[in-house]
């Protein structure tokens, strides 16, 4: 075996332990929409099927993206902001929860790899701010790029016990394959923002 077969081998690796941490993440939320469904209200069990729905809908979508049956596709970025936080907000009930986006807001990338960023940075941001806590996600364009930040009221970056250590290289990893970057703010004060930065527009539209 070359070096170049042991490195495909190792990156190989490591994208099916990113896979299988983005996928349990998903199977936590999906256990936690069916607690104590005895007790609920109707209105409270049709957002729970909802939210299901919008669950099993996703992690079809990523399947499919892994046996290459996906591609890069225009994105509403405030409708996969909703998404992804509705589902968020099912899984982390005692978490203060700020949604706020612009309109129009339009990433020509693969829908299901961004959703996974995100899903990503929100339980990240969910582990710092704590039981209690505040997390907000914002969207909005600017010079030519969509900016999505998720921010925490937590003790900041570096600053609370390590997870597995793989949430934020997925992040890093598929925003960069969408032509974006990531960038981290956190000082010495409390609170982390992270905001995935997005090329705007559709590839062959005018500019």
């Amino acid at each position: 075996m070359t070096g170049r077969d042991v490195e495909h081998v190792a990156s190989e690796g490591d994208h099916l332990r990113n896979l299988l941490h983005d996928l349990k993440q998903y199977v936590a939320t999906g256990m936690l929409l069916c607690d104590d469904e005895d007790a609920l209200l109707e209105e409270e069990l049709r957002s729970r099927l909802k939210t299901g729905r919008m669950l099993f809908k996703q992690l079809s979508a990523i399947v499919d993206v892994e046996a290459e049956a996906a591609g890069s596709t225009p994105v509403d970025i405030g409708e996969l902001v909703d998404e992804s936080v509705s589902i968020f907000r099912h899984g982390h009930p005692t978490l203060h929860v700020r949604v706020a986006h612009e309109d129009g807001l339009v990433c020509q990338l693969e829908r299901e790899s961004m959703h996974r960023a995100l899903s990503n940075l929100l339980e990240n941001a969910a582990r710092a701010a704590g039981k209690g806590g505040h997390v907000t996600v914002q969207a909005w364009a600017e010079n030519g790029y969509v900016l999505i930040e998720v921010s925490d009221d937590g003790r900041g970056f570096g600053q609370i016990p390590r997870g597995s250590g793989r949430g934020m290289q997925t992040v890093s990893d598929l925003v960069r394959s969408a032509r974006g970057r990531l960038e981290i703010h956190s000082g010495p004060d409390a609170g982390t923002r992270v905001r995935l930065v997005l090329v705007r527009g559709v590839e062959g539209a005018p500019r």
